[in-house]
C-alpha cells in the first residue's frame, strides 16, 4: 500500500510533535542548566519543523471545503 503525500506529511508532523514533547520533558528533568538549554533549543527546533507541515495540512483541508 502506497501512502499519499498528505499521509506522509501527517506522519512527519506527528513525529515532530513527539520529538517536541520528548525534548521538552528532557528539559524539565535536566539538572544541569546547559543540558536544559540544549533540550529547550531542540524542542524549539522541532516546533519550527512542525509549522510548515501543519500549514500544509491546513491548506489542504481548506481546499477540500
Amino acid at each position: 500500500m502506497t501512502a499519499n503525500p498528505m499521509d506522509v506529511i501527517r506522519m512527519a508532523l506527528e513525529r515532530e510533535k513527539v520529538a517536541y514533547r520528548k525534548y521538552s520533558e528532557y528539559a524539565r528533568t535536566a539538572t544541569q542548566p546547559e543540558i536544559r538549554e540544549m533540550f529547550l533549543y531542540l524542542a524549539e527546533e522541532e516546533k519550527k519543523h512542525a509549522k510548515p507541515l501543519a500549514d500544509e495540512i491546513e491548506k489542504e483541508s481548506f481546499q477540500e471545503m
